[in-house]
């Protein structure tokens, strides 16, 4: 049974709560899990001896804009609640493996145009020519042995790991990915494989090219995060009303209701330090009459709290009793509601 804080804290509750333009929900790589990752990515590369470490940069999409040596990641990658809600709403979250298996793909592509691999005839002889037609549907042969094997794709009825048959270039950053996994076993793996000599190719190249300096350094960036401008849920082409009552602990618009996000010439309190001031005696006060425990209640306020510091909520000081009263009577109205609904939500 979901308690209080779940329930206050449900995944829709965190989609409407960070409904807003990506580019202003403040995201970057430094912190997180994929900086973690991308450095792991860079070590693989130092122990391979490839000088080039490929910039990363958020986007709302995977991929290296076309013939930039640089790396795309999705946005949602980088806050744990954005991965909760891209994991409830597409169930194509991936995790650590997966993403570093994406990472070392991309970093395929991006020492293929970094160092203008894909204009060489012996690219060319290998993989094929880079300006064949990159198209999104495909004919693979799940049977092939001419192909290695690593990030999965579906393609109409079929499914697997088949990506690197989608185009020349997904060819070579597939197989460099094969080459650059640390503990792949490649050689044992894809013995009498025809692919074989694809990844000896990588070796070999690599070995040349590896110490030098790119030839390519930079280019233009696709749709970085600081130019999404569309929110969340446009980003996901959903509702939000739909969104807004499945969101069972989304209390802004009340708080909105109550305090203000700016004041005129006087000195404001911050809403959320007020409530936090108060805590102690709403908690008593609303367990006392509406008979719910502190467990319930003590996560409401916190919500409040929180909620209000994030929206930069404000009072006079000179309203401080009214305003009192009035978050009283809504934590009040929100706890009845779970009582009866099962939910914090003011009709």
């Amino acid at each position: 049974m979901a308690t209080a804080r779940d329930i206050l804290n449900n995944w829709e509750t965190k989609l409407m709560e960070m409904n807003k333009p990506i580019s202003e929900l403040n995201l970057k790589i430094e912190g997180t899990l994929l900086e973690k990752l991308i450095g792991r990515l860079y070590a693989e590369l130092n122990r391979k001896g490839i000088i080039l470490k490929p910039k990363c940069y958020l986007t709302d999409t995977w991929g290296c804009p076309n013939k930039v040596p640089v790396i795309g990641i999705p946005f949602y990658y980088a806050d744990a609640t954005l991965s909760k809600i891209q994991d409830e709403m597409q169930s194509d979250l991936e995790d650590e493996h997966e993403l570093m298996m994406t990472l070392r793909h991309e970093a395929g592509h991006a020492i293929n145009y970094a160092y203008l691999l894909y204009k060489s005839k012996e690219w060319q002889d290998t993989f094929g020519l880079f300006s064949e037609p990159y198209r999104d549907y495909f004919h693979p042969n799940p049977q092939s042995r001419e192909f290695v094997k690593h990030l999965h794709q579906q393609v109409g009825q079929y499914s697997g790991r088949i990506y690197a048959q989608k185009h020349p270039d997904e060819d070579f950053a597939e197989t460099f990915a094969v080459w650059l996994t640390p503990r792949s076993n490649w050689r044992q793996k894809y013995k009498n494989w025809g692919a074989l000599k694809k990844i000896h190719f990588v070796d070999r190249l690599m070995k040349q090219i590896g110490p030098r300096k790119p030839l390519v350094t930079n280019g233009e960036l696709i749709r970085p995060i600081e130019s999404l401008n569309f929110t969340l849920l446009e980003y996901y082409n959903k509702s939000e009303e739909r969104y807004r009552e499945k969101a069972q602990g989304y209390v802004d618009d009340v708080l909105r209701e109550i305090f203000n996000t700016n004041g005129k010439k006087e000195k404001r309190i911050p809403a959320g330090v007020f409530i936090e001031q108060n805590r102690n005696h709403l908690v008593e006060m609303i367990s006392h009459w509406t008979g719910e425990g502190v467990s319930s209640v003590g996560p409401l306020i916190d919500k409040l709290v929180a909620r209000a510091r994030e929206l930069n909520l404000n009072l006079s000081p000179r309203r401080q009793s009214r305003k009192l009263i009035e978050v009283t009577a809504l934590a009040t109205t929100l706890i009845m509601n779970y009582i009866y609904e099962g939910k914090f939500i003011v009709p």
